[in-house]
């Protein structure tokens, strides 16, 4: 979090202690929640950061390495547009941008139960389905993940929520280099927030949802709109 922010919380606890001498522990919690749960929403990233679990050599980095393995089953080794979530509690899922026999497909995966909280891990299924794009929506998601790459800022620091859930976003660029952006938890009315939405109706349009592909490329339209400078 922003230092500031962090000694303007402190100074606020501090007057309100003093001002009250007898404030009972119940009211300091209630009052560091509200002022702790204030400063993270306003200290909230507004862009993504390059993506580091490969870095982890730990249980978590063999969590995602298997995690990947499998849901990118069917994926080009090279995205075009690739998102993935990986929720603390419900199910892992991503779509990827795909050209299949000269036509261009979202195509969605879902794994069949978290991956993190299986018994059996080896019996964790991969459930795929796939629709075809319009020709213009196909070139607008292309072009969001490559303006992606301007709303990408390395992290003034490494911290990270304890649940929620955290978005990636991967596209290859002209040398032939995969990149992978990541957040965490945005707000939901955040431009962040806006493009998680939008990646999740892609997402249900591949997994055979009632999802308009036009309404989702205005969506877009209007997000490419603010982002672009």
């Amino acid at each position: 979090l922003d230092k500031k922010l962090l000694r303007n919380a402190k100074h606020f606890i501090h007057a309100t202690v003093m001002h009250n001498t007898k404030t009972t522990m119940r009211q300091l919690v209630i009052i560091l929640v509200f002022v702790l749960t204030t400063f993270l929403c306003f200290g909230q990233n507004q862009h993504l950061e390059p993506a580091k679990h490969a870095d982890h050599k730990d249980i978590l980095g063999e969590y995602y390495s298997n995690v990947f393995l499998l849901l990118y089953k069917g994926y080009s080794e090279k995205p075009v547009a690739r998102y993935t979530s990986i929720p603390s509690f419900s199910n892992e899922y991503s779509f990827s941008v795909e050209t299949i026999e000269s036509k261009n497909y979202v195509v969605s995966n879902r794994l069949s139960e978290n991956y993190w909280y299986a018994k059996n891990k080896i019996e964790v299924k991969l459930i795929s389905s796939k629709t075809e794009l319009a020709n213009d929506l196909y070139i607008k998601i292309v072009d969001l993940f490559i303006l992606l790459e301007e709303l990408t800022e390395e992290p003034e620091n490494d911290l990270m929520g304890f649940d929620g859930e955290t978005y990636y976003f991967a596209t290859t660029d002209k040398n032939g280099h995969i990149k992978i952006k990541t957040t965490w938890s945005p707000g939901d009315n955040s431009l962040l927030g806006r493009l998680v939405k939008i990646c999740d109706n892609i997402y249900s349009l591949g997994n055979g949802g009632n999802i308009s592909q036009t309404e989702i490329l205005k969506d877009i339209d209007k997000l490419l709109n603010e982002l672009k400078p």
